[in-house]
């Protein structure tokens, strides 16, 4: 047999659960509560700093917790959110670190919050802080109140129902009429095409010497009750008029005047008087014209000029019998007919008829008459006639003498031309104009033309005001700028007549070129673009100057009255006031509330839709290229760039798609992918779901609706409660589909192709347990730590890259002695929470504050677990020798610890510095040292174990990059040499078939090799343990569960070496 030795150079493999032969140099099959480093070896990790003497005050059972680093000033804080939805905070580290925050329930008040955030099931509530502000949301499916629902609605016109008209062109001789109506039921009316003169009281006879009666005028006749001042006499129908009978009794003979009751003719009727006896003067058969005493009372006239001057006829005697007057003319029209416009050119030529023409009487008047229609009006039919005078125009002169008038009813002087016009043809028009159930055609406005005067000015102001007194009964009109202003409580339809003149607006125009420039402050109106589709429309509103109606602007928004704003939506937790900083008494507050989510402002549900999340839960918030992204369901929803203040997931145009408009993009997949988690890598951001993952990217270099496409990447399980880490350059995330977890790290994540998924457990299938969900990591220090709530062991991942080569992937353990709620890593310092809510902290870089000895210049960490300072008050008794510590008020509130209390003097300039001893408790509070411990810095906590089991030894051969174990051969282990870092006290176990168990406890120091006030530790060591078994016989575990540091750099084994195999030849 050949003596051989071979030397493991480190032990920064990690455990490996592969079978030894297999297993590199430098892998173990357990490490306990240490840490591989390449550069300082295999060292045991550091205690754990109790945060605060006393457990976190308040702590809820159950709940999820989360963190928060504010700055390097402020420092951290943890915060928990109970199964109730109670919100505590606590600082984590810096003044006042274990202190209870103060908590502010904000905007939705505390009952609505804490009902958003109660569950059953702690992992639905998730996290997610950008700078100072922390969002929460909750997958509960069990909790109504997590549903995103919509509420509030965009806002409404000023009216409901309203119409805006607007005048376009001033034009002389037009009218500016409007058709109003609610239903489509059309109503007609009757327009005068063509006009005569029916008769005159122009006088052709001669003898006056002058053409009396003649000129031009433009008459609009409306038909009415009265036409005082008006030039109008009367406007008659097409409806005969019944005729009137009297006795003899009525003529009154001395005042010429008959009585008939309620008579109803008016001045100038003109009357066929016909009776069987006639009264004194009056001829049966003939035509006679009224004056009008009274209702009750008439008198006759011989002509109608004569009737004008009240020359009435001298009836001398009453007659016999009865007397009747007909009517030659139709029933008089009050309403109904209005408008009707027309010019009357009278003009006439003197000539002579006397023999020498010296005077009046040899001359006479020859007259042209035409009359001109100008407008037809409204109501008006064949047969409507129209009696009017001329202002400047006169007929002849009547005195009054005794054969032709009385003293009390004559009169004298020139009276004016009379004309008679008569509707010859008319038109009869068919438009929808009734509204609200009125008469028919109440919806018909048609106010007074403009004057066809071209000399004459028109006036907006005028025709506005001409509309206005047109409208219907139950619509309220408004004059604005140009327009008119039309809001009623019903629905209506506005229609422009004469559309070279007006536009009307309802709800919606065509062309955005038409809308007016004064308006009604607060009018919206709906732009369609296209006919067929309603992808392209938008709205607009009117913004008046000072919010007041007039000159103003249009601007984007929303359809009226449709939903606007989000509930229910992720909460925010932001740090909101620091009272007492930089003291003791350092006290931050700590606001949860309704955050503020923009609302939509744009568009409508075809051109702005809300995003896919309503009626669904929020699974996930993230950030991602400055955009703030929901996950639900299958869904990445991402808001507008630049709104995380004030998260905006709607467009901000509807006029066109724009790259700032947010993304809401669905998963492709084969079978159900919901969508749990994410993270932004260089290339994209990666998405979860719990069998497959997904690369949310862009073709482009600026990321938008257009360029977004999300596509599956791989089909690997996921545990949908641990969020994916960062490991640098790759992402590492859990699956838990089998009966152990596997730690999955992908590499390679680019815009194509498939990303390298590697499980990185994959050498420790069994270490890893089912549905971890705490997990934590430090990319500076390459560092992954995961483990579950309840358990007192976590799993450690160590990884190296050096170039594009991994150079370290370790696994390892850490044993605490109670168990984890919740753990997380910032700054180097690795915190975690134990069962009996004392917060701790595990640096992972050494500082100047951690529990140290210091000797020959070298610095040894001291290595205890949940440690303090606070000792309460102690006292030495000489009798006794003991050293009693009484008011140690925490002592109780540690519960079943897995290690033994210790006391250690930390004092370096103390004659006994490092030496340590093991309390025993006298009371709940209070315990006892041997020897006098008074008066010296101490540090207390608990011990805790490194361990580390190694692997078979063979002798290995290096073939390229792996070794080769010579499993057939025959190797005794005489020794091995452990190859030390720091170091003191530690054992080692050897295992051994057949045997009994040998271990061996060691100090790092031996007999007069160190001062008696130095502490028993060394920088480096080596030392020799004797095994004499066999390789395959015998099972080494190197312990230490000293305070002292414990580091393992290499080992190297020495024995005899046969290779019992036979050779082939």
């Amino acid at each position: 047999m050949a003596s051989v030795t071979q030397t493991i150079p480190s032990f920064t493999g990690g455990i490996s659960e592969q079978p030894d032969q297999l297993k590199f140099p430098g892998q173990v099959k357990d490490v306990v509560n240490a840490i591989p480093d390449i550069t300082r070896g295999l060292y045991k990790r550091p205690g754990a700093k109790r945060i605060n003497s006393q457990p976190l005050p308040s702590v809820a059972t159950g709940g999820s917790w989360f963190h928060y680093h504010r700055d390097e000033e402020e420092g951290s804080y943890i915060g928990q959110i109970a199964a109730d939805g109670t919100l505590r905070m606590w600082k984590a580290d810096g003044d006042n670190a274990g202190a209870a925050q103060d908590i502010v329930y904000g905007t939705g008040g505390e009952t609505a919050i804490k009902n958003y955030l109660a569950t059953n099931n702690s992992e639905n509530i998730q996290f997610l802080t950008i700078n100072d502000t922390t969002f929460v949301s909750s997958r509960d499916i069990t909790n109504a109140n997590t549903l995103v629902g919509s509420t509030g609605t965009t806002a409404a016109n000023p009216n409901t129902h309203f119409a805006f008209i607007e005048i376009t062109r001033s034009e002389n001789g037009r009218q500016y009429g409007l058709n109003i109506y609610d239903n489509s039921t059309p109503t007609s009316f009757k327009r005068a095409t063509r006009i005569k003169i029916k008769r005159d009281t122009l006088d052709e006879s001669g003898g006056t010497g002058q053409c009396r009666g003649i000129g031009i005028q433009t008459f609009s006749v409306d038909a009415a009750t009265s036409y005082t001042g008006s030039n109008t006499v009367n406007v008659r129908g097409t409806q005969a008029q019944s005729a009137t009978t009297f006795a003899s009794t009525a003529i009154n003979v001395s005042t010429e005047q008959i009585t008939i009751s309620n008579h109803g003719f008016e001045d100038e009727d003109e009357v066929t008087y016909t009776a069987g006896d006639p009264a004194g003067a009056l001829t049966s058969g003939n035509k006679y014209y009224i004056i009008v005493i009274d209702a009750n009372t008439i008198a006759l006239a011989a002509t109608i000029d004569e009737a004008k001057e009240l020359l009435s006829i001298n009836i001398s005697s009453q007659g016999t019998g009865n007397h009747t007057l007909t009517p030659t003319e139709n029933a008089r029209v009050t309403s109904g007919k209005k408008n009707l416009i027309f010019k009357l050119d009278i003009r006439g030529q003197q000539g002579t008829i006397g023999a020498d023409g010296d005077s009046n009487s040899d001359y006479a008047c020859a007259y042209a008459r035409s009359v001109i229609l100008l407008h037809g009006g409204e109501g008006w039919e064949t047969g409507d006639t129209v009696r009017v005078t001329m202002d400047q125009a006169k007929g002849r002169t009547v005195t009054g003498t005794v054969s032709s008038g009385t003293s009390s009813n004559s009169g004298l002087g020139e009276s004016p031309a009379t004309y008679v016009i008569e509707v010859t043809e008319h038109e009869e028009i068919s438009v929808k104009s009734t509204v609200f159930s009125g008469t028919a055609g109440n919806g018909r406005v048609r106010p007074e033309p403009t004057p066809f005067d071209s000399d004459t000015a028109v006036s907006g102001d005028q025709v506005l005001g001409g509309i206005l007194a047109e409208l219907p009964t139950g619509i309220t009109g408004t004059i604005i700028g140009n327009g008119i202003y039309m809001s009623a409580n019903s629905s209506f339809n506005v229609e422009i007549v004469e559309d070279d003149l007006m536009r009307s607006m309802g709800t919606s125009v065509n062309d955005v070129t038409l809308l007016p420039k004064q308006c009604k402050h607060g009018y919206i109106v709906k732009i369609a673009n296209a006919r067929i589709s309603e992808e392209d429309d938008y709205y607009l509103r009117f913004e008046g100057l000072n919010d007041e109606d007039g000159t103003g602007s249009w601007t984007e928004c929303a359809k009226p009255g449709i939903p606007k704003s989000l509930t229910n939506m992720p909460l925010v937790i932001q740090r909101t006031a620091l009272n007492n900083p930089g003291t003791v008494n350092e006290v931050a507050e700590f606001t949860i509330k309704q955050f503020e989510y923009a609302d939509r402002e744009v568009g409508d549900d075809s051109t702005n839709k809300f995003p896919t999340f309503l009626n669904k839960r929020i699974n996930k918030v993230l950030f991602f290229r400055n955009r703030l992204a929901f996950l639900s369901e299958e869904n990445v929803i991402l808001s507008r760039p630049g709104t995380v203040g004030k998260p905006d997931f709607f467009a901000e145009t509807a006029l066109t798609v724009s790259a700032n408009d947010p993304i809401d993009i669905a998963c492709s997949s084969t079978f159900p992918s919901e969508l749990f988690d994410g993270i932004d890598i260089n290339s994209g951001l990666v998405v979860f779901s719990t069998n497959q993952q997904f690369l949310l990217s862009s073709d482009d270099t600026v990321l938008n609706p257009d360029t977004a496409k999300l596509r599956s990447i791989s089909t690997f399980n996921y545990n949908k409660d641990i969020p994916p880490i960062s490991l640098g350059t790759t992402v590492a995330y859990i699956d838990d589909s089998g009966k152990f977890s596997r730690f999955n790290e992908m590499a390679n994540i680019a815009r194509e192709g498939e990303p390298n998924v590697v499980n990185q457990s994959q050498v420790v299938p069994t270490l890893l347990p089912k549905d971890i969900d705490l997990l934590t990591n430090s990319r500076e220090n390459n560092l992954v730590i995961m483990g579950k709530t309840n358990s007192d062991t976590v799993q450690g991942f160590r990884y190296l890259n050096v170039g594009d080569k991994r150079q370290q992937s370790a696994w390892f353990k850490w044993k605490f002695n109670n168990p984890l709620l919740y753990h997380f890593i910032i700054n180097d310092e690795y915190y975690f929470l134990d069962t009996d809510n004392f917060l701790q902290s595990i640096r992972l870089v050494q500082q100047e504050s951690d529990p140290s000895i210091t000797q020959d210049n070298v610095e040894f960490l001291l290595h205890i677990d949940n440690y303090t300072t606070d000792t309460g008050s102690s006292s030495y008794s000489a009798s006794t020798k003991l050293t009693t510590f009484t008011g140690v008020s925490w002592l109780p509130l540690v519960t079943s610890p897995n290690y033994d209390l210790v006391v250690i003097d930390t004092n370096t300039a103390s004659a006994r510095v490092g030496r340590y001893g093991k309390p025993t408790l006298t009371s709940s509070t209070s315990f006892t040292l041997p020897g006098d411990w008074s008066g010296v810095t101490l540090t207390i906590g608990y011990l805790y174990e490194y361990s580390v089991a190694f692997p078979t030894f063979y002798l290995a051969r290096q073939q390229g990059e792996s070794n080769r174990a010579d499993v057939n051969s025959s190797l005794v282990l005489h020794r091995i040499k452990l190859h030390f870092g720091k170091i003191g006290l530690y054992e080692t176990t050897l295992t051994r078939i057949g045997k009994t168990d040998y271990t061996e406890v060691y100090e790092s120091t031996e007999l007069d090799e160190y001062q008696v006030s130095d502490a028993p530790y060394l920088e480096e060591f080596i030392k020799t343990v004797p095994v004499y078994e066999k390789n395959t016989n015998v099972d080494i575990t190197l312990k230490s569960s000293h305070p002292a540091p414990s580091t393992l750099r290499a080992l190297s084994w020495e024995g005899d070496y046969s290779p019992k195999y036979y050779k082939r030849v």
